[in-house]
């Protein structure tokens, strides 16, 4: 499952940075305050506090975005749609590959193994997600 674990840390930290770049650019340097939804900035605060008691243990990100979950991530770019529109074909793509792959990533990151047609569901998303975003 290494292999798959690596697919998944380069997928979700490229998506990380493409939101932070886009609405960076678009938006401005307050972009965390204006466009993410209130819920998931208290979500990451919460994370941080409760990180924040182990303070011998290094923090997990230097940026906000670093502690949203995985389906935080698709929530963000569909609340700020006009944003990304130019980039993805419509809200359903975006929501039907997190989903599909939220499945998957949650049995990976708890130790658990997939069967060679789940991880090649994966391989596709990921292509897809590439040949979409470039």
């Amino acid at each position: 499952m290494a292999s798959v674990f690596v697919a998944f840390f380069c997928l979700e930290n490229a998506v990380r940075e493409l939101i932070t770049e886009r609405l960076l650019a678009r938006v401005g340097t307050e972009w965390w305050q204006t466009a993410v939804p209130q819920k998931i900035r208290s979500s990451v605060e919460k994370l941080k506090e409760k990180e924040s008691d182990a303070r011998y243990h290094t923090p997990r990100s230097a940026a906000l975005i670093g502690y949203t979950m995985f389906g935080n991530l698709a929530q963000i770019i569909i609340a700020n749609w006009d944003n990304f529109s130019d980039l993805f074909p419509d809200q359903a793509w975006i929501m039907s590959r997190f989903n599909d792959l939220e499945m998957s990533r949650n049995i990976i990151m708890h130790t658990g193994t997939l069967p060679q047609l789940e991880i090649d569901r994966i391989e596709s998303i990921a292509r897809d997600w590439n040949r979409q975003v470039g």
